[in-house]
């Protein structure tokens, strides 16, 4: 655990972040990790799945989360330095599993980072039919969206959090707007569809809940940016709960408003938020919904890219990476080095198509990343002398058990797939805090 050090909001210490994002700053950052692009695609599969019944599917499911998000709440409370999961792991276990916490972390939301970019092009030339499927103008906005998300990660993260404020407004106004206007449909179809809909099968009705469990995670990723919050400690618990509580509703009522509005056809819907818009809105809806998807992958990476950077601190400060990725700049306390330096992985990713590889790690990692916080809040509050209470012991098994279901129902390709990179990461780990040592560069 590090000790508070808010200081002066805005006054930047030599070579080292600084505490300038407050509580609707972080909120951003966790609404935006939450809302990416799986929203925009949900809706139709889990339709699918599980008809009438997939929002209650969704709320069910984000009940079972939120045993595991109360968890990072618990711990977010008792930490403030930067890193989030990779400190909380420290504590807990030591250095190499907290490394190997944020390498997976780091090669997970690399590769979201850039399929998700590739996503926004696809967005975007829906909305631009005069350049086809040409490839350049994909490579063209892949890079023009990585280039003004690097401008903007150069900028303090106060800037950055004010930015992905706006962002979060813009995408959630049309998403909002939707549910509105399809109330009243869905007020008059519910009882009719509930009282003729057939209960799905069981196996329906496990695929469409691990489809919403994997559209409620990413909560956790704003966990890293703690050390530069004015107030961690109080703030991000209550952002947590908040932020998850709203998208989980936001997400039911957008999955019972597709049902309802858009007809069953049989053939796949790539694009079921659109379809919703155009039943209720007509042609302008479908433009609006196209930006509004666009906006908010634009946000999602813009998002990712800044944690990827501050896990690289992280990981630097446990000795497990070279110098450089930790060096912060005094005049803007921007750690440039690790921002470039992820942005040029990203860039070569998307453009390679390289992340499709690294793309079965996601699911994996995120819940290894779960299991080893669940397996560390105990550990940490038994050392600081708290005593379980029953309450808090019960969500912590229950948390548990959320993961380890979602972990029967993963891919076993996902966990071969980690154990490559884990053995990879390991060798990383020694290799360079043992160059550091015959270097002469401290160790911490």
């Amino acid at each position: 655990m590090t000790p508070s050090s808010p200081g002066p909001a805005e006054q930047p210490a030599t070579g080292s972040l600084i505490r300038s994002v407050g509580p609707w700053g972080l909120a951003a950052m966790i609404l935006n990790g939450l809302i990416g692009a799986a929203i925009f695609g949900l809706p139709a599969t889990v339709a699918q799945a599980a008809g009438i019944w997939a929002p209650f599917v969704i709320l069910m499911v984000a009940a079972a989360m939120l045993t595991v998000l109360l968890v990072m709440a618990r711990l977010a409370a008792l930490f403030d330095g930067t890193g989030g999961p990779i400190q909380y792991v420290e504590a807990a276990f030591g250095r190499p599993v907290a490394f190997q916490i944020g390498w997976m972390q780091l090669l997970s939301t690399t590769a979201a980072a850039a399929a998700n970019v590739n996503l926004l092009a696809d967005y975007a030339l829906r909305g631009w039919p005069a350049a086809g499927s040409s490839p350049w103008a994909h490579s063209g906005i892949v890079l023009a969206a990585l280039s003004l998300i690097l401008i903007v990660t150069l900028n303090r993260t106060s800037g950055i959090a004010r930015t992905l404020a706006v962002l979060a407004v813009i995408k959630l106004v049309p998403l909002v707007l939707l549910v509105v206007l399809a109330v009243p449909m869905m007020v008059a179809e519910i009882g009719p569809a509930l009282a003729s809909a057939r209960v799905p099968a069981p196996s329906s009705l496990t695929q469409a809940a691990l489809l919403c469990a994997y559209a409620l995670v990413g909560f956790e990723a704003a966990l890293t940016v703690a050390g530069e919050a004015r107030d961690p400690k109080r703030d991000f618990p209550r952002a947590l709960v908040m932020v998850f509580v709203t998208v989980a509703l936001l997400y039911a009522l957008l999955i019972w408003g597709y049902v309802v509005t858009t007809p069953a056809t049989g053939v796949p819907d790539k694009a079921p938020l659109v379809s919703m818009a155009v039943a209720l809105i007509g042609g302008i809806g479908g433009l609006i919904l196209l930006a509004t998807a666009t906006v908010s992958i634009f946000a999602n990476v813009l998002n990712n890219m800044l944690f990827l950077s501050r896990r690289l601190v992280a990981m630097e400060a446990l000795g497990g990476l070279p110098a450089l990725f930790g060096r912060i700049r005094a005049v803007d306390a921007v750690p440039r080095n690790a921002v470039i330096s992820i942005m040029a992985v990203v860039v070569a990713l998307s453009l390679s198509g390289g992340f499709v590889a690294l793309a079965v790690l996601s699911v994996a990692s995120r819940l290894i990343v779960y299991l080893a916080c669940i397996a560390a809040l105990p550990v940490i509050e038994r050392r600081a002398g708290q005593s379980p209470s029953i309450s808090g012991s019960a969500v912590i098994v229950a948390a548990a058990i959320t993961c380890t279901g979602l972990i029967a129902g993963s891919e076993a390709a996902s966990w071969r797939a980690m154990a490559g990179a884990a053995l990879v990461g390991a060798v990383l780990y020694v290799g360079n805090r043992l160059w550091r040592v015959r270097a002469g560069v401290p160790v911490r």
